[in-house]
C-alpha cells in the first residue's frame, strides 16, 4: 500500500456477467491457494499482468485521492472475482484538504452536517461523506458494467477499507493548517463522516488502514474514537511476520483483520483468523469391503497436515490425510473428524462418513407438477455406492405413482392437487441394500400460461457448477414454461426438476477436469423461444 497516494485493500465477489477473456492473469496454471492470502490491487496496476488465482482480491476504487476513480476498476474487478475466494472487498482513499487546498470542499450543504464552506469539524465531516458516496458510485459502477444484476447490493454487501496515509493532503500536514488541535479534530471527522456513509448503504463493515506513525501524524492520536473499528496493517517483511502480526495491538485499539507483506512483485494480504475451508463429504461401498480414500482441503496453502479426533479404529487418517479402513467392515455407518492446518498455519476442520452395505438414495428425492401436466410427469431415482445395477420394489404409493424395477417414476393418469408419496426397498448386484422414497406435489392451475407465447427472462442464477460434481441452482426469471431445454459448456449438462414460472430447479453434472469461469446457460422453451443467462462454474 505504501507507494505515492495510493494503498492496497480489500475486495469481494459477485457473480460476473463478462467474458473472463478480458482478465490478464501471470502464469497459465496455478495450484490451489489458501483464502486467507491474497492481493490488493488500484490504479497503479492497470498496465500490469495481475498475479493469477489468488486467494482473494482487494480493489482500490480511486485514482489514488478523494472524488476520483480507478479508471480500470472493472478489469481489475473482474480479476477479484475469479479469485479462491471469489467476493472481492473495497478500499477507498481518503484524505481532508479543507477549503484552501481543493475545489470541492462543500460549501452550502445541510446533510448530514450543517456546512457553509468554512473550515470546520462539520465540513470535514461532510466533506468524507461526499468522498465516500463517490468511492461507493464507482464501485456500483462497476459492478453494473460486469453484468451484476444488483449492482448496489452487490458494492454493499462487501468489506470497505478507507486508506489512511500521509501521502494525501490532511489539514495537520498542510503549512497553512499545521498540527494543531482544530486539525487534528477535523481530520478525525471527514473519517467519520467515510465510515457514516458506508454504514448508511449497509456495508458489511468499514475497517481502516494505515501505520501507527500516520495515523498519529493525521489525526494526532484518536483514543478511543475509532476503537471499534477493524485495522489492517502493513509493514510486514513475509507471510510469516504477516500471521504474527495478526496479535499486535493496533493505532486504534481496533481489532487487526488484514496484514499486508510483499508477495510475488505486489502488495500480499493475510486474514487474520481465517479458517481453512473444511473438508466433509461422505460415500458409500459394498458390504464387508476395505475402503481407501484420500482428503483433499478446497482450498490451502502447500501441503495439508491432518490429525485424527475420532473415527478410528475403523477409519485411520494419516497425517497426509489418506483415509482407510482397518479391515473389512460389516454392514452400518462410521465417521471420522479432525483437524488439518496448511503450510501458512491456517487451520481447519474435516469429516468424512462411510456407509458400508447400506444404499443412499441420491437426488431426486420431489417433485412439483400442475394439475395439468401431472398424467405426463417422469423421472428417474438415483443411488450412490451401487454395485452392478439395482431393483427396486415399491411398497407405497401405487396406483398413483409407480416405480419400476430400474427406477423409473411414472403416474397413473392425470392427479389431483395433492402430495403423492412412493417409498419402498432396493438392492444391488452385490447384496448391498436401501430404502427409497419419493414425493410429488401437484398444484392447480388457477391462471392457464398464456395463449401467445410469453417472451421468457432469465435475470439470476443463484449457487454455482463444481467441476467433478453435481449440483442444484436456481435460475431467477419470468415467463418459464413447459421446462425447457437447457444447454451450456461442452462439458456441462444441466436438467430442469421444477419449474415455477418464475424460477428453475437444475440438476448441474460438470465432468472432473472442466475448468473454471464463467459460462452461459442457454434456456429452448417449447414454443420456440430462447433466452440466456450467465452462471459460475468452480
Amino acid at each position: 500500500m505504501l507507494r505515492p497516494v495510493t494503498k492496497c485493500f480489500i475486495a469481494i465477489l459477485v457473480a460476473v456477467a463478462a467474458p473472463l477473456s478480458i482478465i490478464e492473469v501471470a502464469g497459465a496454471s496455478v495450484p490451489k491457494v489458501s483464502t486467507a492470502t491474497g492481493y490488493d490491487i488500484s490504479f497503479p496496476q492497470c498496465s500490469e499482468t495481475l498475479p493469477s488465482a489468488p486467494g482473494f482480491g482487494i480493489v482500490g476504487v480511486n485514482d489514488g485521492s478523494p472524488l476520483t476513480t480507478n479508471p480500470c476498476l472493472s478489469r481489475e474487478l473482474l480479476w477479484a472475482k475469479v479469485a479462491q475466494n471469489s467476493s472481492p472487498s473495497f478500499y477507498a482513499n481518503t484524505a481532508n484538504p479543507g477549503p484552501a487546498y481543493t475545489t470541492k470542499w462543500p460549501t452550502s450543504q445541510s446533510t448530514p452536517q450543517v456546512c457553509a464552506g468554512d473550515n470546520s469539524s462539520a465540513c470535514s465531516y461532510d466533506y468524507g461523506w461526499n468522498s465516500a458516496g463517490v468511492s461507493f458510485t464507482n464501485a456500483v459502477n462497476a459492478e453494473t458494467a460486469n453484468g451484476s444484476t444488483s449492482p448496489a447490493s452487490a458494492a454493499a454487501s462487501t468489506p470497505w477499507w478507507l486508506d489512511v496515509e500521509t501521502g494525501n493532503s490532511w489539514q495537520t500536514t498542510e503549512a497553512q493548517y499545521g498540527p494543531t488541535k482544530a486539525s487534528d479534530t477535523n481530520d478525525q471527522a471527514m473519517l467519520q463522516g467515510e465510515i457514516a456513509y458506508f454504514s448508511s448503504v449497509g456495508a458489511s463493515s468499514v475497517g481502516i488502514y494505515s501505520t501507527t506513525y500516520q495515523w498519529t501524524k493525521i489525526t494526532g492520536g484518536s483514543g478511543t474514537s475509532f476503537a471499534s473499528i477493524p485495522v489492517w496493517i502493513p509493514g510486514a517483511p513475509t507471510l510469516s511476520a504477516a500471521q504474527s502480526a495478526c496479535g499486535l495491538s493496533t493505532f486504534t485499539g481496533g481489532p487487526v483483520k488484514m496484514t499486508q507483506y510483499p508477495s510475488n512483485g505486489f502488495d500480499g494480504d493475510y486474514v487474520c483468523g481465517q479458517a481453512l475451508n473444511a473438508n466433509t463429504g461422505s460415500t458409500s461401498v459394498a458390504g464387508s469391503s476395505t475402503f481407501t480414500d484420500q482428503l483433499a482441503a478446497s482450498d490451502g496453502n502447500g501441503a495439508l497436515t491432518y490429525t485424527e479426533t475420532t473415527g478410528a479404529p475403523a477409519l485411520v487418517v494419516s497425517s497426509a490425510g489418506l483415509m482407510t479402513t482397518s479391515g473389512s467392515l460389516a454392514l452400518g455407518t462410521y465417521s471420522t473428524s479432525g483437524t488439518t492446518v496448511d503450510a501458512s498455519g491456517v487451520a481447519g476442520s474435516y469429516s468424512f462418513t462411510l456407509s458400508v452395505g447400506l444404499l443412499a438414495q441420491g437426488a431426486p428425492v420431489s417433485a412439483s407438477t400442475t394439475t395439468t401436466r401431472s398424467s405426463t410427469f417422469t423421472s428417474q431415482l438415483a443411488l450412490n455406492g451401487v454395485t452392478g445395477s439395482a431393483t427396486y420394489s415399491q411398497t407405497r404409493g401405487s396406483p398413483s405413482l409407480v416405480v419400476s424395477s430400474s427406477g423409473h417414476v411414472s403416474t397413473s393418469g392425470a392427479l389431483a392437487p395433492g402430495a403423492y408419496t412412493a417409498s419402498g426397498s432396493v438392492v444391488d448386484s452385490s447384496g448391498d441394500q436401501g430404502a427409497f422414497t419419493f414425493t410429488l406435489h401437484v398444484t392447480s392451475v388457477t391462471t392457464p400460461p398464456p395463449s401467445a407465447p410469453v417472451t421468457p427472462k432469465a435475470v439470476a442464477v443463484v449457487g454455482h457448477a463444481v467441476a467433478g460434481k453435481t449440483e442444484t441452482l436456481t435460475i431467477k426469471g419470468s415467463g418459464f414454461y413447459g421446462q425447457p431445454r437447457i444447454t451450456s459448456h461442452v462439458r456441462t449438462t444441466a436438467q430442469v426438476t421444477k419449474d415455477t414460472g418464475t424460477s428453475l430447479s437444475v440438476r448441474v453434472k460438470v465432468k472432473s477436469g472442466s475448468r473454471k469461469g464463467v459460462f452461459q446457460f442457454t434456456l429452448t422453451f417449447a414454443h420456440g423461444t430462447t433466452c440466456t443467462v450467465k452462471y459460475l462454474q468452480r
